[in-house]
Formats: structure tokens, C-alpha cells, sequence
């Protein structure tokens, strides 16, 4: 039997975790030397509500540890892993998990995952390899079919700020301060190699969102198999993009919040679709 690992940056609560028969891997935000596990000690409305108050989060490094905890009383059963992770370009998390299955020598029970993706993206990669493990599929089989899935994948972000991208050290302060003098409101995707970068450098943000309605448009071209929109601490800005994303794709779109350790890079107010094209 398989089981499925996926991390919290998914987007998903606990109790979506637990529904879906999906094993959690929290990963951490850092406050000062207070260390805060995602989905256990802290949850997205707290975490944005002391971002708006001024807290300057920083994530922190997956302990291979944590994924053992996790691992080895599956591979104890004799049952096997694919354990789907955020991008190993912007995380240290697969490496962390490649230790881990060699810390328990099991790394040909054990398949790593690289989503090149954190959010609905990772998400989707994740319950499609759960519904591939319960209707008996094997390990190759599922990673074919997720990176397939991912090659059809894009995810774009639209911010208000880009104080958050250099704290989170996505930004350098020469670039930092550039953009905040000229007023940039970038959109930033994962970009091909699962890098959290600049797409395009637009000035406003009524020019980032024509620009985004037009991305979402071309996803849309030959048909959607799934979409959402993340959002962190902006419900309001989020349901009114939302409700043009249906319109423009003509499909369904559920929302996502936005996980802790993505908003120590965005910040509370975003607008991120994310569309899986059909292939």
C-alpha cells in the first residue's frame, strides 16, 4: 500500500489533512527564537493579523527529523511512501526528506516528490497521488502522471508590497529599493525550475490585474482542469478576482488561503490563481 506525505504549505488545514488520508508535514515560521509550527501552533488568521500589526516573520529549516517521525511508522508497516514537497528552489524541504529516507535506509520505499510548486499546486499533485494509491497504481506510475500534471501547472502572484519578498529574502536591497521608489507591484510566479520570481515588472495595481486577467485568459484557452485563486488576509479584493476568473475561464474556482510560510514572502494582501490546463 502507499501512503501520501504532503507538507502545510499546501494551504490545507489540519482537518483537511485528516480527511483526505493524507499524512502532514508541518513546516515552520520563526519569530525572533520563537519557533512556530504551521497548522499545530499557529494558523493562517493569526499569523496574518500580527503581520498586519508589523511582525516580521521568517521561515526556518525542515528537520529531517520531522519527516522521519512521519515516515517511519509507514515504512514499519510495510507499506511505501510518495511524499509530495514544496519547491526544492525555494525550501530546503526535499532535501530534508532525502536525508530522512536515507537516516532509515529506505529510500526504495520511499519516492521524493519536487512539486516545483507550494499551494494549490502542490495540493492538487498530492490528492492525485492519493486517488492514484487507493485505486492501486504504483510509485512510478503516480510520478509520471504528477509530473505531467505539473508541467501543466502555472501559479501567479500579484502583491502590494515588495517589503515582504526582500524580507523573506527573495529580494535583494538594491532591488528592493529600486522597486519601492518607482512603485512596482510585480507579478511573481514559479517560473520552470519551481523559483518564486519575477514575471513582470508592472507599475500599479490596476496594471498587474489587466495583465493577470489576460495570463489567466491564455491558461484558459483549450480548457481547465482545475483552478483556484489564493488569497491570505483579503477576502474582499480576493472574491471580487474570483468571480472574474469564473467568468473567464468559465469554470469552477475554489479558493485557497494562502499558507504561513508563503505569506512570510507575500505578505497578507495577494491575489495568487493558480490553473491546472487541460492537457
Amino acid at each position: 500500500m502507499i501512503q501520501v506525505v504532503m507538507d502545510t504549505t499546501t494551504g490545507m488545514t489540519r482537518q483537511e489533512f485528516d480527511q483526505s488520508g493524507i499524512a502532514m508535514i508541518p513546516l515552520y515560521v520563526r519569530d525572533g527564537d520563537k519557533l512556530y509550527r504551521e497548522q499545530v501552533d499557529i494558523f493562517p488568521d493569526e499569523f496574518y493579523r500580527r503581520e498586519r500589526a508589523g511582525l516580521i516573520f521568517e521561515t526556518a529549516q525542515t528537520n529531517p527529523a520531522d519527516l522521519v517521525s512521519v515516515f517511519k511508522p509507514i515504512v514499519e508497516t510495510g507499506d511505501e511512501v510518495v511524499c509530495v514537497l514544496i519547491s526544492s528552489a525555494i525550501s530546503g524541504s526535499v532535501n530534508a526528506a532525502h536525508v530522512a529516507a536515507q537516516m532509515l535506509g529506505a529510500e526504495d520505499r520511499i519516492t521524493i516528490v519536487d512539486s516545483l510548486e507550494s499551494g494549490y499546486g502542490e495540493a492538487y499533485l498530492g490528492h492525485t497521488a492519493k486517488k492514484m494509491a487507493d485505486a492501486g497504481e504504483n510509485r512510478v506510475e503516480i510520478v509520471r502522471a504528477l509530473a505531467d500534471i505539473r508541467n501543466r501547472t502555472r501559479t501567479y502572484f500579484i502583491m502590494e508590497s515588495l517589503k515582504w519578498l526582500f524580507h523573506g529574502g527573495r529580494l535583494t536591497g538594491a532591488q528592493y529599493f529600486v522597486g519601492s521608489v518607482i512603485k512596482l507591484n510585480p507579478i511573481v510566479w514559479f517560473d520552470e525550475a519551481g523559483r518564486m520570481t519575477s514575471y513582470d515588472k508592472t507599475r500599479t495595481i490596476k496594471v498587474a490585474k489587466d495583465h493577470m486577467r489576460q495570463l489567466v485568459a491564455d491558461c484558459g484557452k483549450n480548457g481547465v482542469e482545475a483552478a483556484t485563486l489564493h488569497w491570505p488576509d483579503n477576502l474582499d479584493e480576493a472574491q471580487g478576482f474570483h468571480a472574474e476568473m469564473e467568468e473567464i475561464l468559465q469554470a469552477p474556482v475554489s479558493y485557497t488561503k494562502l499558507s504561513c510560510v508563503l505569506g512570510v514572502h507575500t505578505g497578507p494582501d495577494l491575489l495568487g490563481p493558480c490553473i491546472i490546463m487541460k492537457a
